[in-house]
């Protein structure tokens, strides 16, 4: 594999093209069904995020990352914030260093990457930015965030797991770039 597929640097065909438009629909609309409230939000958009790094590796994901936040945040109507954004983007790269290029997903491959996604995204770094956002103490939201990225936690691990190894899911990959 050279180095240019290694970090999914590839041209895209039409195929591509659609699946990937297609996908960052889904990415929307369930990023936009949320569980929760404001400091507190629970969605399910981190299964095709994983997908989209799974099958397009780094550099696609990166730009989708990006415009997916983009437009979901000008479809809630709440301001645009850049660390949210760059929340989305270290998630899809953290995502595509462990998934792009495997057919299979370990467990304990989806259980190190969901483990580092919670911590060091969701409760420290998304913490961060919801308490510059709110003007309150980091730690003020905190221990909310913990509980509930201990109860997402093994759900998201789980999914992620079941989902990256479907039989269907492996085998829509190389109908879409081959």
């Amino acid at each position: 594999m050279n180095i240019l597929k290694k970090w999914g640097l590839r041209t895209l065909s039409i195929k591509g093209i659609t699946y990937l438009a297609i996908l960052m629909v889904a990415e929307i609309i369930l990023g936009r069904l949320v569980i929760g409230n404001s400091s507190v939000q629970f969605t399910f958009s981190f299964i095709i995020i994983a997908i989209i790094a799974k099958w397009y590796g780094p550099f696609w994901s990166v730009g989708i990352a990006i415009i997916v936040d983009f437009i979901g945040t000008m479809l809630s109507g709440q301001p645009y914030f850049i660390g949210f954004t760059l929340s989305a983007v270290l998630v899809v790269i953290i995502y595509s260093l462990a998934f792009y290029g495997k057919d299979k997903v370990s467990i304990w491959n989806v259980l190190v990457t969901t483990l580092i996604i919670t911590i060091f995204i969701n409760i420290l770094l998304n913490s961060l930015w919801v308490s510059i956002l709110a003007h309150t103490s980091f730690y003020y939201f905190l221990p909310v965030r913990i509980i509930k990225n201990l109860i997402s936690f093994p759900i998201q691990t789980i999914l992620l797991y079941w989902i990256l190894n479907n039989k269907t899911i492996r085998h829509m990959k190389p109908k879409i770039f081959n």
